[in-house]
């Protein structure tokens, strides 16, 4: 027993040493982060003064607050060791829930907090085929994602919902010092994100976990149930920013999110410096990545490159991604 005891603190030990080896890294990649998106913003305004325009940066910030707000989600995901691919899907679902709920009758603070649950209820039952079936992440998301979105489309006829309240409407469309409200409230979910990451048990649990899962559990974490809060919270986050996103448009639409959405919060995420394969990560990284993608996105649309360009972009980037975490992640095994 206490051979055993002896292992699980060495084990737990030199995990979190490799935690910190971890957030050293993670410092140095978001400084890299930063300068790469600077470098990209020189180019642009070369391009096209309009670029750095006061009126393009807020659309800028404004563009990549939705992605952020899902990101923050999935990225604890990530950091503890899950992936969840169906996000995409989920965000239209908040959107669809609290639209046909409004659309019924029912006021819309009530409906956007039940379209909040449906999120949260598909991450939980992501969570529950995960640790009770043993099905992969991968694929238990990826049906999620098709399950949800040929529901939504069955339940729409993939049709639009429209006709919603101006007070609800205006948590969209508002703004407040000339500042979309959207990229206030994205502020504030990077805040407290990343308080719940790096300030809290909960945040510790989950690095833990992602790290080792083994050594977590012997040394009291409840995985599964900590599994089951991870996924959802990223259904609620998801949904939420889907029923922004439907406050913003004034429609709820089947087709929203989908798999673009899906993969650029997930490239953004890795991008951002959150390992693949968990234990590594932050919401600082994860922000940076974002709006990586929001400058590519409105810089290529400003210099009037095709949008069609903008997967290409996302492709090489994701491979690039995965390809340096591989890299940083042999590194780790290599220190042990």
């Amino acid at each position: 027993m206490a051979s055993n005891a002896d292992a699980v603190a060495a084990t737990a030990s030199l995990d979190s040493e490799t935690t910190a080896r971890g957030r050293l890294t993670g410092l140095m990649q978001n400084g890299g982060l930063f300068a790469v998106i600077i470098l990209i913003a020189i180019i642009f305004q070369i391009l096209n003064p309009v670029f750095l325009s006061q009126g393009n940066i807020i659309e800028i910030f404004r563009s990549g607050a939705l992605y952020f707000i899902v990101a923050c989600g999935a990225t604890l995901v990530l950091v503890g060791g899950g992936l969840d691919f169906s996000a995409g899907a989920v965000f239209p679902l908040g959107g669809i829930v609290a639209g046909g709920l409004m659309l019924a009758g029912l006021p819309w603070p009530l409906a956007l907090l039940l379209g909040v649950g449906a999120g949260a209820l598909a991450g939980a039952i992501n969570a529950l085929v995960i640790t009770r079936f043993e099905v992969p992440p991968l694929i238990a998301t990826l049906g999620s994602f098709f399950a949800i979105g040929g529901a939504i489309t069955v339940y729409t006829g993939g049709t639009n919902l429209f006709g919603f309240p101006d007070a609800f409407n205006v948590l969209g469309q508002g703004r407040l010092f000339g500042i979309p409200f959207l990229v206030y409230y994205a502020v504030i979910f990077g805040i407290v994100f990343h308080v719940l990451l790096e300030h809290t048990v909960f945040g510790y649990e989950t690095r833990i976990t992602g790290g080792n899962r083994l050594a977590a559990s012997a040394n009291g974490v409840r995985v599964k149930l900590l599994d089951l809060q991870l996924y959802a919270l990223s259904g609620a986050t998801a949904a939420l920013a889907g029923i922004m996103f439907m406050a913003r448009t004034s429609t709820a639409s089947p087709a929203a999110g989908g798999s673009a959405l899906t993969f650029q919060v997930i490239t953004a995420i890795i991008i951002g410096g959150t390992s693949l394969f968990g234990g590594t990560g932050s919401i600082i990284g994860t922000a940076l990545g974002t709006l990586l993608f929001a400058v590519l996105n409105n810089g290529l649309a400003v210099v009037n490159v095709n949008p069609l360009y903008q997967n290409i972009f996302i492709g090489v980037i994701l491979v690039v991604a995965v390809a340096f975490d591989q890299v940083q992640r042999k590194r780790r095994f290599a220190r042990r």
